[in-house]
């Protein structure tokens, strides 16, 4: 888009949010109404940069696991500090390669830990077997 300036100028306006991104931001805010847990996928290479921080923004009052990927490509010893670095800020954090399969039951294990006390609640109100509701996001 092209538009004049007050001294006559044209300049090039661009829109930086694009219609499709606004689009996701309203269905991630609808969805997380019916979800139990939210799933950010992170590349275990750069976590804290591979995090986009409107998703954790929207996202702060869901219970979440971090699922960081790619652990082939990373540092052996990072991967288990940056494990421990969300842990201590109560963010729980689990190393996959998703290529190989390597990490995905104990991801599994430890969603099904993070919604254990909600799934009980669910199941002595007579909604026993209810699957686990879960949103996966990862910033492309």
């Amino acid at each position: 888009m092209i538009e004049n300036n007050d001294k006559g100028v044209n300049k090039s306006v661009i829109n930086w949010y694009p219609g499709h991104m606004a689009k996701t931001k309203r269905q991630i805010e609808e969805d997380l109404k019916i979800i139990d847990i939210v799933i950010e996928i992170l590349d275990a290479r750069i976590p804290i940069s591979s995090q986009n921080p409107m998703i954790s923004e929207m996202t702060k009052k869901k219970k979440k696991i971090l699922v960081l990927n790619k652990v082939d490509l990373a540092d052996e010893k990072q991967n288990t500090l940056w494990v421990k670095y969300f842990e201590n800020k109560q963010i729980p954090a689990v190393l996959i390669d998703a290529n190989s399969g390597k990490g995905i039951e104990q991801c599994i294990k430890k969603i099904e830990k993070i919604v254990e006390d909600e799934l009980k609640a669910q199941a002595e109100k007579g909604r026993v077997g209810r699957k686990i509701r879960a949103m996966v996001v990862r910033n492309s």
